[in-house]
């Protein structure tokens, strides 16, 4: 009996198949382009040894490897684009720390005081207590171009209209910027992002002394 209902349920889908109209309506590609498959899941070109080890220069500590790998990989860069370990190994020595407007330790952290410790320690340059004061300072150069953004800039952000700088973010690279959020704490986040778009004011570099 088994058998006769798998034969009933079996028979019209070989009929169906045979049909025709079903066969001219199955797509069929004989040739398919390899690179544009690969493009379209996402798959990447495994780097040749050779290749990878060129983007490490020599002597590097392994503190510096694990933070060279680690930055590269959170920010969507090369290895080798990663050279500012004072700057990155400070950085990371903080994050996910929780949010705090103006404090500074391992419990809660403003962004303000935060960049004051890193541009110190990574630029030997001491910057003002406020957001407004670093946007005002002589040592800080103002634009406004995004394309223009590098490794350390700052991005000014506004949030209502009675005060003119608000806040502060700090550029790392591809778009990715450093910035506390009180539901995050300090990260990393996409500037590409609304939150940060919509409050945007300008972007400020350090001079060369």
């Amino acid at each position: 009996m088994k058998k006769a209902v798998l034969t009933i349920l079996i028979f019209p889908l070989v009929i169906a198949c045979g049909n025709p109209k079903y066969i001219e309506e199955v797509p069929l590609k004989l040739k398919y382009d390899e690179a544009k498959i690969k493009k379209a899941l996402g798959i990447k070109e495994q780097q040749s040894d050779e290749r990878l080890a060129d983007q490490y220069e020599e002597g590097l500590t392994d503190e510096q490897i694990r933070v060279k790998e680690k930055y590269s990989v959170l920010l969507g860069v090369r290895p080798d684009e990663i050279k500012n370990y004072d700057f990155y190994g400070y950085i990371d020595k903080w994050i996910g720390t929780p949010y705090g407007n103006k404090s500074f330790s391992k419990d809660s952290l403003g962004i303000v005081p935060f960049a004051q410790a890193l541009y110190s320690k990574a630029y030997k340059k001491s910057l003002p207590t406020t957001a407004l004061g670093i946007f005002k300072s002589k040592d800080i150069e103002l634009f406004l171009s995004r394309i223009d953004l590098e490794e350390g800039d700052f991005i000014f952000l506004r949030y209502n209209k009675d005060i003119p700088i608000s806040d502060v973010a700090i550029y790392l690279k591809n778009d990715k910027i450093l910035a506390t959020t009180r539901s995050s704490g300090l990260r990393v986040f996409d500037f590409n992002d609304k939150y940060f778009q919509s409050r945007y004011f300008a972007s400020g570099r350090l001079k060369e002394n």
